[in-house]
């Protein structure tokens, strides 16, 4: 069992009510919510991509959530090494976390702030997936550089990592050979609900969705291609909701998407976590060929909400045939094809196993005792 009540600082870019960011808010509320540690929480007053301050919530000044979270939600004006100082002073804490591994304001300046303060050992740093080759090789030059400088200057020198994942921990080691202090705990899924209900299923028909932000390293375009060249002989559809910041990425998608002719796609835009659950209801399948997830909260909320899942391999989430799921497939072309066609072909009794085998394995995921632990260890 895990030991004392801790006092934690948590700096982080974006949290609570913000969304937009995906995952990381994900996994960091998750944490919260489960873990029965006093957490303080210091964040942006603004969602991802946004100028415009959270209403009706104050800034620069402390705000209970819950009995054992606290926030300050910063301006900008606020983000300097004077405020944090004055947070690292006036907050007795056991651990400072850093939920961001390339974060200017909420990493890189708050963790030489605490260095200069004696605070290094207090110092827990998840780099959340920063650090897989498909994130480093999005503006990966100025990454390589920023690698280089850290390891030269000791940036990190001293800190203790939270890495979600074996493959995470080699990943830290292999960028920073100096890395001894890890922990490895998984993030944890939501709280699943009772069974929710699926739509009917008929052969010939399939709603596929994705939920992710239209980025590249997301692999939107690769699941377009993977539509575009399989020939479906049916009523299909593929809807992708998330955030749009991209705009020649988001052009090239639409122009490849109209060119599709056999398959119905739709930008959605935007989605708000508590609208997922309903929105999961009118599709038969969550569709995913990303370049790479630490966790993947979307997928984990999919399998909870009993929603077979179609997704790469390069995700923690694997085996999935196996357990009757969903697939876990290498990004080719073939291998995307078949299963697409196979889920088009499906009828409903099938497809009833296949929600069923998904619920079960979201549901234990989300259950695992041994990762609440493992979580709580990070922090020891």
């Amino acid at each position: 069992m895990h030991t004392d009540k801790k006092r934690i600082i948590i700096f982080t870019d974006w949290y609570l009510p913000g969304y937009r960011a995906g995952g990381p808010i994900r996994s960091l509320a998750n944490l919260v919510a489960v873990l029965k540690h006093d957490f303080l929480i210091v964040t942006r007053n603004t969602d991802h991509h946004s100028a415009t301050p959270y209403p009706e919530i104050a800034s620069n000044i402390w705000l209970k959530l819950s009995d054992n979270v606290q926030v300050i939600y910063l301006d900008d004006d606020h983000l300097t090494s004077e405020m944090y100082q004055k947070i690292l002073n006036d907050q007795p804490c056991d651990k400072i976390y850093f939920n961001s591994l390339f974060s200017p304001r909420f990493t890189l300046l708050p963790i030489r702030v605490a260095r200069k303060m004696g605070l290094t050992k207090k110092c827990v740093l998840a780099p959340r997936g920063m650090l897989k080759s498909g994130a480093l090789s999005i503006k990966s030059r100025k990454k390589k550089i920023f690698l280089i400088v850290a390891k030269l200057t000791g940036l990190f020198r001293g800190i203790r990592w939270h890495a979600t994942s074996s493959e995470e921990e080699k990943e830290i080691k292999k960028h920073f050979p100096g890395a001894e202090n890890i922990r490895v705990a998984s993030n944890l899924s939501d709280v699943p609900m009772e069974k929710p209900s699926r739509p009917v299923k008929q052969r010939g028909e399939l709603r596929l969705v994705c939920v992710a932000r239209i980025s590249p390293e997301k692999g939107i375009l690769e699941a377009l291609q993977f539509l575009k060249d399989t020939k479906f002989n049916g009523d299909v559809s593929c809807d992708f909701f998330g955030t749009q910041q991209n705009q020649s990425y988001l052009d090239e998608c639409r122009a490849i998407g109209e060119s599709i002719e056999n398959v119905k796609i739709r930008f959605r835009g935007e989605i708000k976590p508590s609208d997922i659950p309903t929105m999961l209801f009118n599709y038969h399948f969550f569709y995913l060929t990303t370049l790479g997830e630490n966790f993947g909260h979307a997928i984990s909320e999919a399998l909870t909400h009993a929603t077979p899942v179609i997704i790469s391999n390069l995700t923690p989430w694997l085996q999935l045939e196996e357990k009757k799921a969903g697939w876990d497939l290498p990004l080719e072309s073939k291998y995307f094809v078949e299963t697409l066609l196979r889920c088009c072909d499906m009828q409903q009794s099938e497809y009833s196993e296949w929600c069923d085998g998904a619920y079960k394995f979201g549901k234990k995921v989300a259950l695992d005792h041994a990762s609440i632990q493992a979580s709580y260890a990070v922090f020891e």
